[in-house]
């Protein structure tokens, strides 16, 4: 059985919300399947290219304005797969 080696550094968490994000100059809306510390996964019919700069106001952060910069690392026909900055916000 050959099975794909796991490139993630943390563990996902399923969760299934909402979400908007954006652009410099425009507005979008997804849905959260899963996320962790430094990543989430966000169905979306809108294509982003590789290595795109996205913002996020995510709705499962503690933090009241939790605002994060994320870089589109991989997307297919189901969504984007985000890597989360650490701290910067926008």
């Amino acid at each position: 059985m050959n099975k794909e080696k796991e490139l993630r550094k943390e563990q996902r968490i399923p969760f299934e919300s909402y979400i908007y994000y954006s652009t410099e100059h425009q507005l979008y809306e997804g849905e959260i399947k899963n996320y962790s510390t430094t990543g989430l996964f966000v169905k979306t019919s809108d294509k982003h290219s590789v290595g795109q700069t996205l913002n996020f106001i995510l709705p499962y952060a503690i933090e009241k304005d939790a605002k994060r910069l994320g870089e589109v690392i991989w997307q297919n026909t189901e969504g984007i797969g985000v890597e989360l900055s650490v701290v910067e916000k926008f």
